[in-house]
């Protein structure tokens, strides 16, 4: 006998909706009013046919990678909605933005912190400061800008005119340059009398130098025999020879030279008591 096979086949048919993955970046978040930030959309999935751009000021924008300038400080709330012929989806990204004030920069200096010399401590100020970072850059006598603190020493290498220049960035397009000259005073001098009797007063006789070069110190006595001698960009004399012995009270004579720099000199009278 013969038997027949039916085979039945059943075809379903589904429809899969396109989905959009929707996606943001700016090229900086951190400015001052009137810089140009660029928006660049990073949606995936769908192709997409329409942007809207929602910059949290007010303004609006229809392209898919547009820019904007904001206008005022503050945080900004950014949101992209993008839609294909299948879907439409919002990205939002809360206070995304930080608009800040352009920087009020001061630049205040103390020479001398110590011992006189071409040593400069230099202060930076933000007048207007918001409470958030700031960066620092200085340079000296037009170097380049090295960054750094708020705060900065720096040593000039010679008497005379010098320029410290300072910016402070705040964010793109955001920045101050103040620009100061000042004059690194040299200093060579010496008392007239000191007291080297131990009693934590006045017990050195201490030439005051510019901390930078070397100097030679010589000490003579009266009949111009020479006591003591040193070489340092420090000079001081603690009342003992060269080789370690108390000299008597009296009137010395010192003579300071550099080896470093021509014409510098000093010389002068001692007396010392004990």
């Amino acid at each position: 006998m013969k038997k027949n096979l039916a085979i039945i086949l059943s075809v379903f048919h589904f429809t899969v909706s396109a989905q959009i993955s929707v996606n943001f970046k700016a090229d900086t978040t951190i400015v001052c009013p009137g810089y140009s930030i660029q928006f660049t959309d990073l949606s995936v999935g769908d192709t997409v046919f329409n942007w809207q751009w929602d910059f949290g000021d007010g303004q609006t924008s229809t392209l898919q990678n547009p820019t904007h300038a904001y206008s005022a400080p503050g945080f900004y709330t950014v949101k992209l909605t993008a839609s294909s012929s299948n879907a439409t989806q919002t990205k939002t990204i809360n206070n995304y933005i930080h608009v800040r004030d352009f920087p009020q920069a001061t630049l205040n200096y103390t020479d001398t912190i110590f011992l006189p010399s071409f040593e400069f401590y230099f202060v930076a100020t933000i007048t207007n400061n918001d409470g958030y970072f700031y960066h620092y850059y200085w340079s000296f006598d037009q170097l380049p800008y090295v960054k750094g603190d708020s705060s900065r020493i720096h040593i000039f290498p010679s008497a005379g005119q010098h320029t410290a220049s300072l910016i402070v960035k705040a964010g793109a397009g955001c920045n101050d340059t103040v620009i100061i000259q000042l004059n690194a005073k040299d200093t060579l001098a010496a008392p007239n009398i000191f007291t080297p009797n131990g009693d934590g007063l006045n017990d050195l006789f201490i030439v005051k130098t510019n901390g930078y070069n070397n100097f030679t110190l010589e000490i003579f006595n009266k009949w111009g025999a020479i006591v003591y001698t040193t070489t340092a960009k420090r000079l001081y004399w603690d009342g003992y020879s060269s080789a370690g012995i108390a000299v008597p009270p009296g009137v010395y004579y010192f003579h300071v030279t550099s080896p470093d720099v021509k014409g510098y000199k000093l010389s002068g009278k001692i007396l010392l008591l004990r």
